[in-house]
This record gives C-alpha cells, structure tokens and sequence, in this order.
C-alpha cells in the first residue's frame, strides 16, 4: 500500500497550539487528524442517512412526532 501525505499550511502559532492540544490529550499529531478525518466521515454518513429517503427516513414522516 502505498503513503500518501496530506499537507495542511499553518502559521507557527498553530503549530504551538495544535502541539499543546495533542500532547495534552496524549496523542500524535497524525492522530489527531486522524480522528478528525473519521469523524468527518460519520458525520457526512450521518447527514446522508437522514436526509429524505436515508436509512434513517420513514416514509416521509419527520422526527417531529417522536419529539413530541
């Protein structure tokens, strides 16, 4: 399999500041983006499943019922 790079352009002081979170979380930088990329990922399977006619739709019936 072969690596590929994303490069993301930052200033120095978010450099400092994205160093500061990962290392107060305990984790690598590369983690860290990680993370955010999955996370991005489920959140745009999450809107598509409930957008009209997602897994999540029924039958044109909102969620404004089980709200209630």
């Amino acid at each position: 399999m072969k690596t590929q790079y994303l490069v993301i352009p930052v200033s120095d002081d978010e450099r400092k500041r994205l160093d500061y979170v990962c290392t107060r979380l305990g984790i690598t930088l590369e983690k860290f983006f990680d993370n955010a990329l999955r996370e991005g990922e489920m959140e745009a399977l999450s809107n598509d499943a409930f957008k009209p006619g997602g897994s999540f739709w029924d039958n044109g019936e909102t969620f404004k019922k089980d709200a209630e």
